[in-house]
């Protein structure tokens, strides 16, 4: 893996945490008492929503950057 993605994934996740701890302060002014499995289920749900959209940009790039998104002219006979 190359230094500028691994660059880019850090401060993907840098950038999560950073929403994660501030939208901590908004929902805590509501008074809203989240529980230890809440916070649980909220962290784990940015994560995984990071990852899933980090791996489909993935295999959208590795497809047509391998012709897979290529149109094949139609046989003419």
């Amino acid at each position: 893996m190359s230094r500028s993605r691994i660059l880019w994934l850090v401060a993907a996740f840098a950038a999560l945490g950073a929403l994660l701890w501030g939208v901590t302060f908004f929902w805590e002014g509501l008074g809203s008492g989240l529980t230890g499995h809440g916070w649980l289920a909220y962290i784990l749900g940015g994560v995984l929503t990071l990852g899933l959209s980090a791996g489909l940009f993935a295999l959208s790039f590795y497809s047509a950057r391998h012709g897979h998104d290529d149109i094949d002219p139609p046989s003419g006979g």
